[in-house]
């Protein structure tokens, strides 16, 4: 004798995620409301629907720009700058710049920006370097004082210290890592020494001496003597 077939529901035919999670329950939500909600169910479904497809795509396209920064990173730690942005064709490796002008909108295309732009910083292209920095939006904080510090660094590398110095200050403000802090917080105080602000780069580099994490205080130090700031 045959037996029925189980009803499979499309919630169980699914792959489960975050965002389909959220979609069906949604529909639950409007199957038991709707008579409440009246003409305004309609609209909220569409915005609903729309959220989703938007969501799940904006999550593949980071998966895809996670996959290709792992295939290049190896060429930018051995410090083959000039291969990790265009690429390796003959590796079938992708450069940062297919990254960013694919998925630069994704987390994990802001973090690629970052790495492009100091690609171009170490290879000397400055101007390029400086764009790339200022194009990036991350939303993290530690992305946001690497895109401040770098375009900090271009300025410094042009030897304009006037320019530079506040925005590695900028950049130490922007990030809550005391390391991190502390490294631009040197940054700035070296700038400002080097612009012939005396007074603002003792108050960074002392900034550095406070710092919980030791790690800067020597080069601090080794500063403060260079610019004569010692027991003024």
């Amino acid at each position: 004798m045959l037996t029925a077939k189980k009803k499979i529901s499309v919630r169980e035919a699914v792959p489960k995620s975050a965002s389909a999670n959220f979609f069906y329950d949604a529909q639950e939500w409007l199957k038991q409301n709707g008579k409440i909600v009246g003409g305004v169910v309609i609209g909220l479904v569409a915005i609903i629907v729309v959220w989703y497809f938007y969501s799940s795509g904006k999550a593949a396209d980071d998966v895809e720009a996670n996959r290709m920064l792992r295939q290049v990173m190896p060429l930018y730690g051995q410090q083959q700058y000039k291969l990790a942005i265009t690429g390796d064709p003959n590796q079938n490796i992708p450069g940062l710049k297919t990254i960013v002008e694919k998925y630069g909108g994704t987390p994990t295309g802001q973090a690629a920006t970052i790495y492009l732009a100091n690609a171009y910083l170490y290879t000397d292209e400055l101007d390029k370097a400086y764009e790339t920095f200022d194009d990036a939006s991350p939303d993290s904080d530690i992305l946001n004082a690497a895109a401040l510090a770098g375009k900090a660094a271009v300025y410094e590398a042009k030897k304009n210290y006037k320019d530079a110095a506040p925005l590695f200050e900028k950049a130490a403000n922007a990030v809550e890592n005391d390391l991190l802090r502390s490294g631009h917080q040197l940054s700035a105080g070296r700038a400002y020494g080097l612009s012939g602000d005396k007074e603002m780069a003792k108050k960074m580099l002392e900034l550095v001496k406070e710092a919980k994490s030791t790690r800067y205080h020597q080069e601090a130090d080794k500063l403060l003597a260079q610019f004569e700031l010692i027991g003024e």
